[in-house]
């Protein structure tokens, strides 16, 4: 019944959409690849020339593919989902009507019924407006209720759920649960009720603890390298990448499988999806513990990372790209440290982090700088851009003399150095000397965060 109302509220709400023209500018990408890439990639350019559109072209000779990002500026629809009070107390009202008339559950249902409308339709507009969802309105498919506050009662140790109002109760004994102790003190919030799975959201009150810094993260498919207020980290987690490659080998075994005994094969692979998706749960929480253990009086800045415009003509990379977690670990992270930020990482390996310039190569992961010389691992100079611009700081000569340099010869204070070979310590040439052997500071290091 609950997922009933919730579909009526929805579609209530998006009848009354108000949708705005908004004017905004954007790109696509157009690739070529193969043997005739060049007659393809002329023919396209032409094109895009006789319709007076601005663009830009990424050749790759080596791998015989090329890019082309075009730019475009167009109209879209906006929605604006109405909020005022006069909507809203129509809108409690008809819906009331709506749930006395099916059944004799209490009324305040009704309520956690719109409140759940707005969220997932406001988490609908964040996706359209990405452009990963498409101009429709959203079905509910799961069952599923919210249970406000006045909907329960909750003693530390019982919890009861009222159905209906002075009659029927769903009573939970929950004294001899894991988690009784550890939450002992703590506020229980809303709740959610699932077919098989009671979901309870406790809360507390954080304590202000003022920051010792900043760390930005560059992430990668095998590490995160972070360098901050406390030098360079570096933190592996190619175990991560390791686990979904190996369940993804499974399932390619298990759907040869389907047409000789489909039963069994599906019933394989319902088993090892959720064990990859425990193990992979498993490994982010042991990991981010222990990074809020060791960095969690700082401030973590990360990427603010689009995986849809990271994709190629790689069928490899692509799959390497859309199996890492990063998204997931920053969310985990989110509440186990003081405060978390997200980064524009456009050009944040490209560009120099001693001169600021873009007139660098990259080869064999080092980023070479063709005005100033700098030599540098490529994690390492983006982890470094990205703190900049979290500092609100331009790379420029005095800046990497005064603020980065220092921190590229400290070690944290505190934190022991597992498993570090010199081969694993970024190579670099920090005062941009010429030559063929890269020169390294006195106290860089690299650490591996032992997770188990």
């Amino acid at each position: 019944m609950f997922r009933l109302l919730l579909q009526k509220a929805v579609d209530m709400i998006w009848e009354n959409v108000e949708w705005k023209q908004e004017i905004v500018e954007d790109s696509y990408i157009i690739r070529f690849s193969g043997k005739d890439y060049k007659k393809k990639l002329e023919s396209t350019i032409k094109c895009l020339e006789i319709q007076g559109k601005k663009f830009v072209v990424y050749e790759d000779a080596k791998r015989k593919s090329c890019v082309i990002r075009v730019f475009y500026v167009a109209t879209r629809l906006v929605p604006d989902f109405p909020r005022d009070r006069d909507f809203k107390r129509a809108l409690r009202n008809e819906l009331l009507q709506f749930w006395r008339n099916r059944t004799a559950y209490a009324s305040h249902y009704v309520d956690s019924a719109i409140r759940t409308a707005y969220w997932i339709l406001q988490s609908w507009k964040e996706n359209y407006l990405d452009g990963r969802f498409k101009k429709r309105k959203p079905k509910i498919k799961k069952l599923f209720a919210r249970i406000k506050n006045s909907l329960f009662s909750w003693n530390g140790k019982i919890l009861r759920l009222t159905v209906i109002p002075r009659e029927r109760y769903l009573v939970f004994d929950l004294s001899n649960t894991w988690f009784i102790e550890r939450t002992e003190g703590w506020k229980l919030g809303e709740i959610i009720l699932k077919e098989n799975e009671l979901i309870l959201m406790f809360s507390k009150e954080k304590e202000e603890i003022p920051s010792r810094g900043i760390i930005a993260w560059d992430s990668n498919k095998y590490s995160l390298d972070g360098f901050g207020d406390i030098g360079y980290v570096k933190i592996d987690i190619k175990q991560l990448y390791t686990i979904h490659i190996t369940y993804h080998n499974i399932r390619r075994k298990l759907q040869q499988l389907l047409r000789k005994t489909p039963k069994t094969a599906r019933k394989l692979l319902k088993k090892y999806n959720e064990r990859e998706r425990n193990r992979v749960k498993d490994f982010i929480n042991k990991i981010t513990t222990q990074i809020s253990k060791k960095f969690g009086e700082y401030v973590h800045c990360f990427e603010k990372l689009q995986k849809q415009g990271m994709f190629d003509w790689s069928k490899k990379h692509n799959r390497d790209i859309s199996v890492i977690n990063w998204r997931t670990i920053k969310q985990k992270l989110e509440y186990k440290v003081i405060k978390m930020r997200e980064i524009n990482p456009k050009y944040s390996t490209k560009t120099c982090s001693r001169c600021g310039s873009r007139n660098t190569t990259i080869k064999n992961g080092e980023v070479i700088c063709r005005d100033c010389g700098l030599r540098i691992d490529r994690q390492l100079n983006a982890s470094i851009n990205l703190f900049l611009r979290a500092k609100k700081l331009k790379p420029n000569p005095k800046v990497w003399k005064k603020i980065v340099f220092p921190k590229l010869r400290m070690c944290p204070v505190g934190v022991g150095v597992n498993g570090v070979k010199p081969n694993e310590i970024p190579p670099m040439n920090p005062e941009g000397d010429e030559g063929n052997e890269t020169q390294v500071p006195e106290q860089s290091f690299a650490i591996k965060i032992n997770y188990n």
